[in-house]
């Protein structure tokens, strides 16, 4: 089965972030081939060349309890079914195999790629992130944010150099709003002078809300490099929960420990990035003339070509083979850019519309160039876990390749799309609808104001006013219009029988976010017409079909490459969880 180009783009933008996650816990949670393991004792279960350790299987078991909410009946049935469950994922990975994926083209690039990720990611934890200590002021810092809510607007640029010249013009008395209706598109943010709204801890992005939350109301930023472009931030308001106590801290230490690490670690690999390259040494003149034979070449260094191993732009004399970035020691040449450039993705390439993001750019690949050197000579780097690190993010790609394998296997007859309406059609119905408004706020305190305010008669629509979070509410008083019932998640049980007039909530949605709804109308479910239920019916019989069909390959895959679970061994494990 060959992946097309347009497919395979989608899974590298996709499975580069998802690998971004798994990293953090493949170190102790992979399953290894067999010649690596010590103790033949802790197997718990195999299939072909891999195997499935006693602690693999524990921390398994750990992330499979936690989602169940720490609530999990550990009978022999469910320890099995999660031994089993990740059992078959090396079953799909050894059926991979078999069909020869791995050797295509654009999967050998993918697997590069995912090689190159977690060289990186054993760079920033030796150099960068063992570093770090979280205290309790950060701690109690990251509190504060979680009960304060800050409103800003901002000035958008996509590289430092029209940053710094928007600076530039608000420094010489140019007005903020003026300018903000000059750089958007977007109507609204253009009509607001860049407002943003309210927003509270782990809303934005992590450079901006950091800058921010250091700000006082009134104050105007530099440019502030963020994962999109600069932003140049003015703080209009900040609004805190009025008491803060102890207890409150004390509940929510775990969460917001967790928030600062991921918030530290971000910003201490970014900050990495931009001071070292702030401190790279490069000729300009030179970066022009590359500059200038990229884009006499532009479609060398946009397009995507798995079989080589570098770009094939073609380099003028005086730029093939010359230094273009130095850093201490390390040298970046040309022929260093063409096979960096080679492992940007297309739509970063796609980004260096003049030689100022171009030449940010091929800095950026210099930087990576040289952290994966320094990881690869670092005294301590371990090519064993880096390695296993990268494979078992690479049998998740081909997990997904196996998806969407059984995706173009699938056939649904119009046929079957008849019979299935004929026998369940009450199955198939519009479902309730809720015609609903909301007020959103920061703090539980500001919740149960609202919710009394509301309950004491008080209209609505001056509530809203008085407290809403989000400025754009109050030019549609909060109203979200018609929305499904099933859309409402966990939620839904509690507006099912939600009528025109009445209320409900308040609703912890995400973080620090309260939502309190008044029902403004509501469409009863209706039973749906064959001509309109074909596409839900489909979509059933397609979702049916390919669960049968994923059931009977993973069958004969585990058969075919005699995959075992040593029951008595799983069941005379001491689960302590």
């Amino acid at each position: 089965m060959a992946i097309s180009q347009l497919r395979y783009k989608f899974f590298v933008i996709k499975l580069l972030f998802i690998s971004c996650l798994l990293l953090l816990f493949i170190g102790v949670s992979g399953c290894s081939p067999k010649d690596t393991q010590p103790d033949a004792e802790q197997i718990l279960a195999s299939v072909g060349s891999y195997e499935i350790t006693q602690t693999h299987f524990l921390n398994e078991l750990q992330r499979f309890n936690a989602r169940a909410g720490y609530g999990m009946n550990l009978s022999p049935d469910v320890m099995e079914a999660v031994l089993n469950q990740r059992l078959n994922r090396y079953v799909i990975v050894e059926y991979a195999m078999a069909q020869e994926w791995h050797n295509e083209p654009d999967v050998n690039h993918m697997r590069e790629m995912i090689e190159r990720k977690a060289v990186m990611e054993e760079f920033e934890r030796r150099f960068i992130l063992d570093r770090l200590t979280i205290d309790d002021n950060d701690l109690r810092e990251l509190f504060y944010r979680a009960n304060t809510s800050v409103r800003a607007s901002h000035l958008f640029a996509r590289n430092r150099r029209e940053a710094d010249s928007l600076f530039a013009l608000l420094q010489q008395g140019h007005d903020f709003s003026e300018l903000a209706a000059s750089v958007f598109q977007n109507p609204e943010l253009a009509r607001t002078g860049g407002d943003l709204g309210f927003f509270t801890l782990d809303d934005m992005d992590i450079s901006f809300e950091d800058q921010a939350f250091r700000m006082e109301i009134g104050e105007v930023s530099g440019p502030v490099q963020t994962s999109r472009g600069f932003s140049i931030i003015k703080v209009t308001d900040i609004v805190t929960t009025p008491v803060i106590t102890e207890t409150q801290f004390a509940n929510r230490r775990n969460e917001i420990a967790a928030i600062a690490r991921d918030q530290k670690s971000e910003l201490a690999v970014r900050n990495h990035l931009r001071n070292t390259i702030d401190t790279f040494e490069y000729d300009p003149d030179l970066m022009q003339r590359l500059w200038e034979d990229v884009r006499n070449d532009p479609d060398a260094y946009l397009e995507f070509n798995p079989e080589l191993s570098r770009l094939e732009v073609r380099l003028s004399p005086d730029v093939a083979g010359q230094t273009l970035v130095t850093h201490g020691d390390f040298v970046f040449t040309a022929d260093d850019f063409l096979r960096e450039g080679f492992f940007t993705t297309f739509s970063q390439r796609r980004e260096a519309r003049n030689v100022h993001d171009f030449t940010a750019q091929v800095k950026a690949m210099a930087y990576r160039a040289m952290a994966m050197e320094q990881a690869r000579t670092h005294p301590d780097y371990n090519a064993r876990y880096v390695q296993r690190t990268a494979d078992e993010t690479f049998y998740n790609y081909l997990n997904q390749m196996f998806d969407e394998y059984l995706e173009t296997l699938v056939q649904v007859s119009e046929a079957d799309i008849r019979e299935e309406y004929r026998r369940n059609t009450g199955l198939y119905v519009e479902p309730l609808q809720l015609d609903m408004a909301e007020i959103v706020v920061t703090s539980e305190a500001a919740a149960d104001q609202v919710w009394e305010a509301l309950q004491s008669g008080r209209n609505f629509e001056d509530v809203l006013r008085q407290y809403t979070a989000d400025p754009a509410a109050r030019e549609n008083m909060g109203r979200l219009g018609f929305i499904p019932i099933n859309q409402f998640g966990m939620m839904a049980p509690s507006l099912v029988s939600i009528q025109p007039g009445e209320y409900a909530g308040p609703f912890q949605i995400t973080g620090a976010r309260f939502h309190i709804f008044k029902c403004l109308g509501r469409i009863e479910p209706r039973q749906l017409s064959f001509e309109e239920a074909i596409p839900l019916v489909e979509r059933a019989l397609r979702a049916e079909a390919k669960d049968q069909l994923k059931i009977q390959i993973i069958g004969e895959a585990r058969e075919q490459f005699n995959a075992t679970v040593y029951t008595d061994r799983l069941l005379s494990i001491p689960i302590q969880l």
